[in-house]
Protein backbone atom coordinates (compact mmCIF):
# COMPACT_ATOMS: atom_id res chain seq x y z
CA UNK A 1 0.00 0.00 0.00
CA UNK A 2 2.62 2.43 1.08
CA UNK A 3 4.61 1.66 -2.45
CA UNK A 4 1.27 1.97 -4.54
CA UNK A 5 0.99 5.67 -2.95
CA UNK A 6 4.13 6.86 -3.09
CA UNK A 7 3.85 5.87 -6.41
CA UNK A 8 0.56 7.75 -6.86
CA UNK A 9 2.08 10.63 -5.39
CA UNK A 10 4.72 10.63 -7.85
CA UNK A 11 2.74 10.75 -10.91
CA UNK A 12 0.59 13.57 -9.03
CA UNK A 13 3.81 15.48 -8.56
CA UNK A 14 4.64 14.77 -12.09
CA UNK A 15 1.40 16.27 -13.81
CA UNK A 16 1.70 19.25 -11.13
CA UNK A 17 5.47 20.13 -12.66
CA UNK A 18 4.68 19.37 -16.02
CA UNK A 19 1.54 21.64 -15.72
CA UNK A 20 3.64 24.63 -14.99
CA UNK A 21 6.01 24.34 -17.61
CA UNK A 22 3.22 23.74 -20.25
CA UNK A 23 1.79 26.94 -18.79
CA UNK A 24 4.93 28.76 -18.96
CA UNK A 25 5.42 27.60 -21.97
CA UNK A 26 2.14 28.72 -23.59
CA UNK A 27 2.46 32.20 -21.73
CA UNK A 28 5.83 32.85 -23.36
CA UNK A 29 5.11 31.68 -26.71
CA UNK A 30 1.73 33.09 -26.63
CA UNK A 31 3.43 36.47 -25.99
CA UNK A 32 6.31 35.80 -28.43
CA UNK A 33 3.61 35.61 -31.02
CA UNK A 34 1.84 39.05 -29.96
CA UNK A 35 5.14 40.86 -29.91
CA UNK A 36 6.08 39.70 -33.08
CA UNK A 37 2.76 40.42 -34.93
CA UNK A 38 3.35 44.49 -33.39
CA UNK A 39 6.79 44.77 -34.90
CA UNK A 40 5.70 43.32 -38.17
CA UNK A 41 2.29 45.53 -38.13
CA UNK A 42 3.81 48.49 -36.85
CA UNK A 43 7.65 48.46 -36.69
CA UNK A 44 9.15 49.96 -34.52
CA UNK A 45 7.01 50.15 -31.21
CA UNK A 46 6.18 52.17 -28.13
CA UNK A 47 9.28 53.09 -26.40
CA UNK A 48 11.80 51.25 -28.10
CA UNK A 49 13.06 54.78 -28.79
CA UNK A 50 13.24 56.15 -25.23
CA UNK A 51 14.29 52.53 -23.77
CA UNK A 52 17.62 52.78 -26.55
CA UNK A 53 18.57 56.17 -26.38
CA UNK A 54 18.17 55.47 -21.95
CA UNK A 55 20.77 52.93 -21.78
CA UNK A 56 22.88 54.23 -24.39
CA UNK A 57 23.13 57.73 -23.20
CA UNK A 58 23.71 56.63 -19.60
CA UNK A 59 26.41 54.46 -19.85
CA UNK A 60 29.93 55.15 -19.32
CA UNK A 61 32.96 53.98 -21.27
CA UNK A 62 33.20 51.32 -19.17
CA UNK A 63 29.77 49.99 -19.64
CA UNK A 64 30.46 50.04 -23.10
CA UNK A 65 33.52 47.79 -22.62
CA UNK A 66 31.72 45.34 -20.41
CA UNK A 67 28.65 44.66 -22.80
CA UNK A 68 31.41 43.79 -25.47
CA UNK A 69 32.54 41.18 -22.99
CA UNK A 70 29.08 40.13 -22.02
CA UNK A 71 27.71 40.24 -25.49
CA UNK A 72 30.02 37.37 -26.32
CA UNK A 73 28.02 34.92 -23.97
CA UNK A 74 25.29 34.68 -26.93
CA UNK A 75 27.76 33.02 -29.47
CA UNK A 76 28.45 29.16 -29.42
CA UNK A 77 31.88 30.21 -28.24
CA UNK A 78 30.36 30.53 -24.85
CA UNK A 79 27.66 28.63 -25.27
CA UNK A 80 28.92 25.47 -26.44
CA UNK A 81 31.65 25.22 -23.95
CA UNK A 82 28.75 26.19 -21.34
CA UNK A 83 26.74 22.84 -22.73
CA UNK A 84 29.35 20.37 -22.49
CA UNK A 85 30.00 21.59 -19.26
CA UNK A 86 26.22 20.96 -18.09
CA UNK A 87 26.69 17.15 -19.35
CA UNK A 88 29.66 16.73 -17.53
CA UNK A 89 28.26 17.66 -14.07
CA UNK A 90 24.61 17.27 -14.35
CA UNK A 91 23.32 14.11 -14.62
CA UNK A 92 20.06 14.61 -15.03
CA UNK A 93 20.99 16.48 -18.16
CA UNK A 94 22.30 13.69 -19.47
CA UNK A 95 19.47 11.58 -19.53
CA UNK A 96 17.90 13.65 -22.19
CA UNK A 97 21.49 15.24 -23.24
CA UNK A 98 19.65 15.03 -27.35
CA UNK A 99 16.84 17.30 -26.39
CA UNK A 100 18.79 19.92 -24.96
CA UNK A 101 20.77 20.24 -27.53
CA UNK A 102 17.93 19.95 -29.75
CA UNK A 103 16.47 22.87 -28.08
CA UNK A 104 19.48 25.22 -28.75
CA UNK A 105 19.10 24.25 -32.47
CA UNK A 106 15.90 24.41 -32.96
CA UNK A 107 15.46 27.86 -31.08
CA UNK A 108 17.87 29.10 -33.47
CA UNK A 109 16.23 27.99 -36.84
CA UNK A 110 12.96 29.55 -35.44
CA UNK A 111 14.31 32.84 -34.44
CA UNK A 112 16.21 33.07 -37.83
CA UNK A 113 12.77 31.98 -39.61
CA UNK A 114 10.87 34.99 -37.61
CA UNK A 115 13.68 37.52 -38.02
CA UNK A 116 12.72 36.80 -42.37
CA UNK A 117 8.70 36.97 -41.20
CA UNK A 118 8.59 40.10 -39.19
CA UNK A 119 11.27 42.12 -41.31
CA UNK A 120 11.80 44.86 -38.98
CA UNK A 121 15.60 45.94 -39.64
CA UNK A 122 18.00 46.46 -36.57
CA UNK A 123 18.67 50.37 -35.33
CA UNK A 124 21.89 50.61 -37.47
CA UNK A 125 21.92 49.35 -41.13
CA UNK A 126 19.81 46.65 -43.03
CA UNK A 127 20.28 43.50 -41.08
CA UNK A 128 16.88 41.95 -39.53
CA UNK A 129 16.78 42.36 -36.14
CA UNK A 130 13.33 41.08 -34.63
CA UNK A 131 14.53 38.48 -32.33
CA UNK A 132 17.65 39.13 -31.34
CA UNK A 133 19.53 35.77 -32.02
CA UNK A 134 22.04 36.35 -28.88
CA UNK A 135 18.92 37.18 -26.93
CA UNK A 136 17.71 33.88 -28.01
CA UNK A 137 19.78 31.58 -27.52
CA UNK A 138 21.22 33.08 -24.53
CA UNK A 139 17.29 32.95 -22.97
CA UNK A 140 16.98 29.58 -24.06
CA UNK A 141 20.57 28.23 -22.25
CA UNK A 142 19.31 29.83 -18.85
CA UNK A 143 15.87 28.37 -18.85
CA UNK A 144 17.18 25.14 -19.49
CA UNK A 145 19.65 26.11 -17.18
CA UNK A 146 16.87 26.71 -14.50
CA UNK A 147 15.06 23.69 -15.21
CA UNK A 148 17.58 21.41 -14.80
CA UNK A 149 18.63 22.69 -11.89
CA UNK A 150 15.49 22.26 -10.14
CA UNK A 151 15.63 18.51 -11.13
CA UNK A 152 19.27 17.94 -9.71
CA UNK A 153 20.35 16.93 -5.99
CA UNK A 154 21.27 20.46 -4.92
CA UNK A 155 20.98 22.00 -1.65
CA UNK A 156 18.16 25.16 -2.10
CA UNK A 157 21.00 27.51 -1.37
CA UNK A 158 23.28 26.71 -4.46
CA UNK A 159 19.70 26.01 -6.57
CA UNK A 160 18.66 29.09 -6.09
CA UNK A 161 22.13 30.42 -6.57
CA UNK A 162 22.63 28.97 -9.73
CA UNK A 163 18.75 29.85 -11.17
CA UNK A 164 19.94 33.38 -10.49
CA UNK A 165 22.95 33.32 -12.52
CA UNK A 166 21.47 32.16 -14.97
CA UNK A 167 18.80 34.94 -15.19
CA UNK A 168 21.59 37.78 -14.42
CA UNK A 169 23.67 36.50 -17.63
CA UNK A 170 20.35 36.29 -19.73
CA UNK A 171 19.60 39.45 -19.03
CA UNK A 172 23.17 41.04 -19.49
CA UNK A 173 23.45 39.53 -22.86
CA UNK A 174 20.30 41.57 -23.60
CA UNK A 175 21.90 44.54 -22.18
CA UNK A 176 24.50 44.68 -24.51
CA UNK A 177 22.99 43.73 -27.50
CA UNK A 178 20.77 47.38 -26.75
CA UNK A 179 23.90 49.13 -25.80
CA UNK A 180 25.56 48.03 -28.63
CA UNK A 181 23.06 49.64 -30.74
CA UNK A 182 22.61 46.54 -32.19
CA UNK A 183 18.90 46.00 -31.40
CA UNK A 184 15.98 47.82 -30.56
CA UNK A 185 14.48 46.58 -26.85
CA UNK A 186 11.63 44.79 -28.29
CA UNK A 187 13.88 42.31 -30.43
CA UNK A 188 15.52 41.69 -27.01
CA UNK A 189 12.44 41.11 -25.62
CA UNK A 190 10.92 39.03 -28.38
CA UNK A 191 14.62 37.02 -28.03
CA UNK A 192 13.81 36.57 -24.30
CA UNK A 193 10.04 35.14 -24.80
CA UNK A 194 11.29 32.73 -27.41
CA UNK A 195 14.31 31.16 -25.85
CA UNK A 196 12.28 30.89 -22.65
CA UNK A 197 9.28 29.37 -24.52
CA UNK A 198 11.08 26.42 -26.62
CA UNK A 199 13.31 25.55 -23.25
CA UNK A 200 10.03 25.36 -21.03
CA UNK A 201 8.69 23.70 -24.12
CA UNK A 202 11.48 20.97 -23.57
CA UNK A 203 10.76 20.98 -19.99
CA UNK A 204 7.31 20.40 -20.79
CA UNK A 205 7.98 17.22 -22.46
CA UNK A 206 10.84 16.04 -20.55
CA UNK A 207 8.61 16.67 -16.76
CA UNK A 208 5.79 14.96 -18.12
CA UNK A 209 7.98 11.50 -18.85
CA UNK A 210 9.72 11.67 -16.18
CA UNK A 211 9.62 8.26 -14.68
CA UNK A 212 10.45 9.03 -11.34
CA UNK A 213 14.80 8.24 -11.45
CA UNK A 214 15.62 11.62 -11.60
CA UNK A 215 17.51 13.16 -8.91
CA UNK A 216 15.19 14.30 -6.38
CA UNK A 217 15.43 17.73 -4.18
CA UNK A 218 17.01 16.90 -0.56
Amino acid sequence: MTTGRSRAAQARDRMYTAANWRIACLLTLGAFVGLSVAAFATGILPGDLHVRHDLIERNSQLAGQLARVVNVGGTWRVLLPAMILLYLLSPVSRRHWWLWSAVMIVSSLIEHSFKIMVGRPRPSGFALGFPSGHTTAAATFAFVLIYLTSRERLSAPVRLGLQVLAIVFMVLVGWARIVLGAHWPTDVLGGFLLGAGCATAAAWWESSRSDGSAARRP
